[in-house]
């Protein structure tokens, strides 16, 4: 076999191993958040936890995730030099997997738009500052707008048979990661440091107020690396597929005629590619990266140890929740405690 189908078996392989691990924790992260009360407490004992409206949400989401990927790897796709995708199988046909791309991408990117989010409104609550509303509704509105966008790409992309669809859904991604960009920026360089600044000196503090703020910085930091490189390297598989290659005259599937609907095609396989064309095995290599960074997330999250959990309502507070704290019950917890100012009531 050419060197190339045995790296693209191989990376499915991998992928076909993977995926249990990754189902096994979302439906575990599923199961451990209905026991949640049982385990951290109810919301009548003082000191008990539930999880923020960023875990209770994204752990939901990537568990679509998971099963939307799952879907989409079952007859696994990968690129070519031609810029024609190729199939392990080659069963499953166009209007499918693009479905289940557009359903997975909306997880994902929803999952990180919330914890954002979240993040974002907590700390500004934290700090007494006015909410950033207006960056807020930015964040909002174009993470909606980005995913009808992407929809629109792949509807187009069957619709008309022709590859630069494909570099436009790339740079719909560009402008959600630039909004992203500039507040994980906000967060790094004026908020946390604002909370650091504003904790009490050598008080003894839960191990749920460092927890926080780590998981702030972190996701932040993260967050800011995949946003600078996605940034950076997006325009420029653009710009080489529909400037340099001429995407937007060359079919994606390769039998069928431009202007053609594609939906119902199947993909060629593998080896049916011709004589200097080679797969490209790299959104593959990416896409473990993310799958495996995901499961990381949900086991850290759902396995946290309890003192480091948030609770839902300290000694002498009457905080009453419905199922995950918010933002506003998160900020002034972490006031009260970090701050030593006293806690608002939040119903």
């Amino acid at each position: 076999l050419p060197w190339d189908v045995i790296v693209a078996r191989g990376l499915y392989g991998v992928h076909m191993l993977s995926m249990p691990c990754w189902v096994a924790a979302s439906a575990w992260s599923l199961w451990k958040r209905r026991d949640i009360r049982a385990q951290y407490g109810s919301s009548k004992i003082a000191g008990g936890g539930l999880p923020t409206r960023a875990e209770y949400f994204s752990i939901r989401l990537l568990a679509l995730y998971t099963v939307m990927d799952a879907l989409r790897a079952m007859d696994l796709c990968f690129d070519s030099t031609d810029g024609v995708c190729r199939a392990v199988w080659g069963f499953v046909p166009w209007w499918f997997r693009c479905a289940v791309w557009v359903a997975r991408d909306l997880a994902l990117l929803g999952s990180i738009g919330s914890n954002l989010s979240f993040h974002l409104g907590w700390t500004y609550e934290a700090l007494e500052w006015e909410q950033p509303r207006t960056l807020q509704m930015v964040m909002h509105g174009t993470l909606g707008i980005v995913l009808c966008a992407i929809a629109a790409a792949f509807w187009a992309l069957m619709a008309t048979n022709r590859q630069s669809w494909q570099a436009w859904a790339c740079m719909f991604v560009v402008g959600l990661n630039a909004v992203w960009a500039y507040t994980n920026f906000v967060l790094l360089k004026r908020v946390v440091p604002a909370i650091e600044s504003r904790i009490q000196a050598g008080k003894l503090l839960p191990a749920w107020v460092g927890a926080a703020v780590v998981e702030v910085r972190v996701a932040a930091k993260l967050v800011i690396i995949a946003d600078l490189a996605i940034l950076v390297l997006f325009p420029i598989i653009a710009f080489e597929r529909v400037v340099l290659r001429g995407a937007h005259e060359k079919a994606f599937y390769p039998g069928m005629g431009l202007n053609e609907w594609a939906g119902n095609a199947v993909p060629p396989l593998m080896m049916q590619r011709p004589d200097g064309i080679l797969l490209n095995p790299v959104l593959e290599v990416v896409e473990l990266l993310i799958g495996w960074l995901q499961c990381i997330y949900v086991l850290r999250v759902c396995g946290a140890c309890i003192s480091t959990r948030v609770p839902c309502n300290p000694p002498g507070e009457a905080v009453i929740h419905h199922g995950y704290i918010d933002e506003a019950t998160m900020g002034s917890l972490f006031r009260s405690v970090a701050f030593g100012i006293t806690c608002k009531k939040v119903l």
